[in-house]
């Protein structure tokens, strides 16, 4: 007990062991005082693994057998243990059943670590082939739930050939190099193969699917805690990448588009699961790349050091993140992260001659690199030293709770636990201050390899180095208060002396500034990237009020730094006054003429769908930066901005007709916002999909459903927009697709009447003209109705009075009282009631419709513009500001100052009483118009 780092611990467990087991376990300890001290083992060094223990007494019984700790198991042995605990029947959820089976597994392992038995290498070698083992499961699982319900492809025996329609996941970060923590998040990437058949939808969709099955069955929090914590961020695009990607697809990604930082992660990329076959071919085809002396480690260096800070920035802001003095082994400088980052590097160099230095593991790697002579002996002893110590040290502080951590605890109690446990090969650490000194010593060693190795020390100016030198541009000794950028600045010095005095200026705003900087790191991450930036200081300069202003436009520069050339390009291309359109020949009424030819190329390419969605997706992007950076110059009114808009997603539209093939027998209408052509920025598109009664459907659909996947399925250039298609009659319920005597049958017996006002937004936009004037003509039924209907003014009041209930109504620009909808409400209404015939067009079109028809008096009209004017303005400005869809003014100081100003500047106008009380003063009007115009109905 008193050899225990917690002893206290050790003993509170050891009681409750002995309370909670019964006389048999009792039995057993005084028999077999061995299993006292595993007992006591575990419960000094780790609370979450004593809770396991504590849970599953039978885990000592099968201590007895010492072959249990003599070796490591292999991922055959695991799986195998894995089928015979689930024989048992004690769990149905197979979430829970990994992990428990983990968590006591885990248990073995750690008996084997802390008495030394197996080596660091050992350790995490047999975590991470347990690893595998469980994810093998879970891919099984995934694949028996999905049986029967999607496509699914044919097995070996049916004639597949090798690797068509095949699934395989691969595994990066720590559990690719074979090197898995306790508590490390698990890197995956899922492939398929494809045989470019006509079922290639079917087959994605089928994949996506199975993906995001293993994704649940593995991270899905139970009573014993996720399998693991999944991280798919190292995917192609990251985040913005689709979840599952073709072979061809992530070969493509990784010889064209890839970043300096993706390629170097593959060095330690495998496989877990799957078809073996499928990631053989995907490694083979990615090795050229990632081995190579062309390499910009400048670019990697400052990606990675940017996403490490942001995660520490947000785990601040979440107030779970430690304190900036406590020392992290991992990302401070000589840390974990720095000698495997400077082994990848020397692998990346001499790999591509000298494959035999193509090792996963950093130990090894090391080894490999001594043996060749890139590194000296002295070195390569402190590196190796150092690695194993702080590898060590991450385990006990990731036992100790069952917590992802790399930071030194600043309480004096808990570092005497944790230097407790560090005792290893006769070293004895009991005093916190004995680890600190340890670290720090070892930390410093590493930090002065790397630095020697890597950063030069002074700013290179006008130096140009050998392609295949193995040298960074320096970190600045000194007191700058961001390494990070100093070395921005450094390198920015010599090649682009404009951006570096942009970059030094002392007026900058501190959000400009931060994004700034933010921006330069990612354009960093690659050097056709950075040469893009380099060429357009003056796109650059103005950037700057972007950047200081709009998160949504920050976010696109920040993800595609190359968009840059856009802002250059702006007063080339002058968008026609007041019709919202980049190019000439607008639509006119739908009908997918195209004014864009950009997006006209995408619709009649000849490329594969790959490359079209590609196109699409960056197109589309250029146009909404484009347009965000006119609307941000505050030069154009609101109706104008979202004509833009609205153009931008009509013409993205007619581009997915075309992608689809243009499917015969099929009109697509827009409802809601892109009906009434106030299409905003962060708006889903409302479609409605009607087919001729003569059409053949399924082949329509597979139509409709390939265009809907072109606007909306997520890709390595991110998405378009949301596809929202429930606004059709019976909603979701209903058919995806209608004919136009369905249509009828519906409005004559079931539509209500808030859908007889919906559907006054009701527009052609491509496809069968002569099918949609029919669709269109058929509403006429639906408005006569409700026109004469009894207890329409009734049902209208009902439903507005339940999405002012449903919503944040006190603060909402849309629902609140006196929001738009009061005004949406007012017009439809009195368009159906009225029986007026023309009822498209914006809210100011509408409103004006309504005054000429003399069923609004002009003054109320007049006053209704105005207010629908500012809120479709307001709510416009917050969306660029915060980079989403708002109920109300940002809740931040710097947000709400710049919404302030920019509508200032759009309105020409000012707000004595601040902006947040010309709204409340707005609304207020709004809803004593709506409330005096119903009851003057009624």
């Amino acid at each position: 007990m008193r050899e225990a780092p917690d002893p206290d611990s050790a003993l509170r467990m050891l009681e409750r062991l002995v309370d909670e087991s019964g006389e048999r376990v009792v039995g057993l300890l005084n028999r077999h005082y061995p299993l006292v001290h595993y007992a006591i083992m575990v419960f000094g060094h780790s609370r979450f693994l004593g809770e396991t223990l504590l849970q599953n007494t039978d885990l000592l019984e099968s201590l007895l057998n010492r072959s249990r700790l003599d070796r490591s198991y292999s991922r055959e042995e695991f799986q195998g243990a894995l089928k015979a605990f689930r024989s048992q029947g004690r769990e149905s959820d197979v979430s829970t059943l990994l992990a428990r089976f983990k968590r006591r597994e885990y248990v073995r392992i750690v008996l084997r670590d802390l008495l030394e038995i197996a080596p660091l290498a050992e350790t995490t070698a047999e975590i991470s082939a347990l690893s595998d083992a469980l994810i093998a499961e879970a891919l099984r699982e995934a694949e028996i739930s999905l049986q029967g319900k999607y496509w699914a492809p044919r097995n070996a025996d049916s004639g597949a050939q090798a690797g068509e329609g095949r699934f395989a996941v691969l595994s990066l970060g720590k559990l690719g190099g074979n090197e898995l923590n306790y508590s490390s998040d698990v890197d995956l990437m899922y492939l398929f193969g494809e045989d470019g058949s006509e079922e290639q939808f079917s087959r994605q969709e089928y994949f996506i699917r199975l993906a995001q099955q293993v994704t649940d069955i593995l991270s899905r929090v139970t009573r014993e805690g996720a399998v693991f914590r999944i991280d798919l961020r190292l995917r192609p695009r990251g985040a913005d990448g689709e979840l599952a990607i073709s072979l061809k697809q992530a070969l493509r990604y990784y010889t064209q588009t890839a970043q300096d930082w993706e390629l170097q992660a593959l060095i330690k990329v495998r496989h877990s699961d799957g078809d073996a076959g499928l990631t053989r071919a995907f490694i083979q085809g990615v090795q050229p790349q990632v081995y190579t002396e062309k390499i910009n480690f400048q670019a990697i260096k400052t990606a990675l050091v940017a996403r490490e800070r942001m995660h520490r920035q947000r785990l601040r802001r979440a107030g779970a993140g430690p304190p900036q003095s406590a020392i992290n082994i991992k990302i401070d400088h000589g840390g974990i992260r720095d000698i495997e980052f400077l082994v990848q590097c020397l692998q990346r160099v001499y790999g591509g001659s000298e494959p035999w230095l193509r090792s996963r593991g950093t130990v090894f790697a090391l080894q490999k690199l001594h043996d060749k002579g890139h590194i000296s002996g002295k070195e390569f002893h402190e590196l190796t030293s150092a690695y194993e110590f702080l590898r060590h040290l991450e385990h006990r502080l990731q036992l100790r709770h069952g917590q992802q951590t790399h930071v030194l605890p600043t309480s004096e109690t808990e570092l005497r636990i944790i230097a407790g446990s560090m005792d290893r090969g006769g070293q004895t650490m009991r005093d916190a201050s004995d680890l600190v000194s340890a670290v720090q010593q070892r930390m410093a060693a590493v930090s002065g390899i790397y630095k020697r190795a890597i950063f030069q020390q002074q700013t290179r100016e006008g130096q140009e180095v050998a392609d295949t030198a193995f040298a960074l541009r320096g970190e600045m000794e000194g007191t700058a208060p961001d390494a990070s950028n100093q070395e921005i600045l450094e390198r920015l010095a010599g090649d682009s002396p404009r951006l570096y005095a942009i970059a030094r200026r002392e007026e900058l705003a501190p959000a400009a500034r931060r994004n700034l900087f933010r921006f330069l790191s990612s354009a960093l991450t690659s050097s056709e990237r950075y040469a893009a930036v380099v060429r357009q200081p003056e796109a650059v300069e103005r950037a700057l009020g972007i950047l200081e202003a709009s998160e949504y436009l920050t976010e696109i520069l920040l993800r595609h730094p190359e968009e840059i050339a856009t802002l250059a390009s702006l007063e080339e291309v002058p968008s026609r006054a007041g019709s919202g359109y980049l190019f000439d020949n607008p639509l006119s009424g739908g009908g997918g003429t195209q004014s864009d030819p950009v997006f006209a190329y995408v619709a009649s390419s000849p490329s594969s769908y790959g490359e079209k969605l590609s196109l699409l997706r960056r197109h589309y992007r250029h146009r909404e930066l484009a347009e965000g950076a006119r609307d941000m110059a505050g030069v154009r009114d609101v109706y104008s901005s979202l004509a833009a808009t609205t153009a931008g997603a009509e013409d993205a539209i007619a581009a997915a007709f075309g992608i689809a093939e243009k499917p015969a027998g099929l009109a697509v209408f827009a409802l809601g916002r892109l009906g009434t052509g106030e299409f905003d920025v962060a708006s889903d598109a409302d479609l409605l999909f009607v087919r001729s009664e003569d059409a053949e459907g399924e082949s329509l659909s597979r139509g409709v459903e390939r265009m809907v996947q072109a606007l909306s399925a997520y890709t390595q250039d991110g998405m378009v927009f949301a596809v929202d298609t429930r606004l059709r009659p019976r909603g979701g319920e209903g058919e995806l697709l209608v004919t136009v005597p369905q249509l009828e049958t519906y409005f004559q017996r079931e539509a209500q009447a808030w859908e007889a006002l919906l559907y006054t937004k009701l527009r052609f936009l491509a496809g069968d003209r002569k099918l949609g004037e029919r669709a269109l003509r058929a509403t006429g039924g639906l408005f006569a109705r409700f026109e004469s209907e009894p207890g329409v003014l009734p049902a209208i009041r009902e439903m507005r009075k339940k999405l002012e209930g449903n919503q944040d109504s006190e603060r909402n620009f849309k629902t609140a009282p006196g929001g738009t909808y009061d005004i949406d409400f007012i017009t439809s209404f009195l368009l159906v009631k009225h029986g007026i015939s023309e009822k498209s067009g914006t809210f100011r079109d509408r409103l004006w419709r309504c005054a000429s028809g003399g069923v609004l008096e002009k003054r109320d009209a007049a006053r209704l513009d105005h207010a629908a004017e500012l809120l479709r303005t307001v709510e416009h400005v917050v969306r660029l500001v915060v980079g989403r869809a708002w109920k109300w003014l940002p809740a931040t100081e710097h947000a709400r100052r710049v919404t302030e100003e920019l509508m200032g500047r759009i309105l020409d106008r000012s707000f004595a009483e601040g902006l947040e009380r010309e709204l409340e003063r707005t609304c207020a009007e709004v809803r004593g118009i709506y409330e005096r115009v119903l009851r003057e109905v009624g």
